[in-house]
């Protein structure tokens, strides 16, 4: 799997399905970049994989649609759900749709005007009853920016895409890019919002206080992260560390 020069050594294996615990897989996926300030940052990217009770798969915050991770994907059951958890994580979304066009697909408010073509169902909290067993989820809404967490109940997992980022500063390849990450404050081994989430939440404390809140109050073991390294133990110490 190919990266850019200046890039983030890529997470191993890639494309395929990680245990995590009962019934939760991880799946390390490509490089994808964004630009900040005018500079490309390069960022890994990790798809979260549940079966649910009734034995269908959820999907959440797909990576790059290979055949031969749908194939995997598909052994382990019927695929009843893709999510994209928020305004910023839908780059290969069209894509696992096409592969799964029977599926439902659900995204975080204010994403679905960006592809109208497809049938969404926009996430709010009345989707804990949807799941209840399996998985809970809260809206956080910081005006331009709105995210999706999730817990997984049966493995005590937290589920976070944007709002917590744990990049190793070992990993980025160019020195420019490395000392953006650790300034921006996104590099662990403690994990934090990005910077440009952070100045999004300004505006919106309070709505970022009940998402800590309720975080805290699901007590998760573990949580997964869309970017950078995850954390398998001490899941309440780090979101305190997080957002103090």
């Amino acid at each position: 799997m190919s990266q850019s020069m200046f890039g983030y050594r890529l997470y191993e294996p890639q494309l395929r399905l990680i245990p995590w615990g009962e019934g939760i897989w991880t799946v390390n996926g490509p490089e994808v970049s964004y630009s900040l300030s005018g500079v490309t940052i390069p960022c890994p990217t990790r798809m979260t994989v549940v079966k649910l009770q009734d034995g269908s798969l959820w999907l959440h915050s797909p990576v790059s649609c290979d055949p031969e991770l749908v194939t995997a994907v598909s052994a382990l059951g019927p695929v009843s759900a893709i999510v994209a958890p928020n305004t910023l994580h839908y780059t290969f979304l069209a894509d696992w749709v096409r592969a799964f066009p029977a599926t439902s697909t659900y995204a975080a408010p204010n994403l679905n005007t960006k592809f109208p073509h497809i049938a969404f169902s926009v996430l709010g909290e009345q989707f804990s009853e949807k799941w209840r067993g399996d998985i809970d989820l809260h809206v956080v809404a910081l005006g331009s920016f709105t995210e999706v967490v999730f817990f997984h109940r049966p493995s005590r997992t937290l589920i976070v895409t944007d709002l917590m980022q744990n990049f190793e500063a070992s990993r980025v390849q160019g020195a420019l890019v490395r000392t953006l990450l650790i300034v921006g404050g996104a590099t662990g081994p403690n994990g934090r919002p990005s910077i440009e989430i952070r100045l999004a939440a300004l505006l919106h404390r309070a709505a970022l206080r009940r998402g800590v809140e309720q975080m805290l109050a699901w007590e998760p073991t573990g949580i997964i992260l869309s970017h950078g390294e995850c954390y398998q133990t001490d899941g309440v110490v780090e979101i305190k560390r997080a957002f103090g």
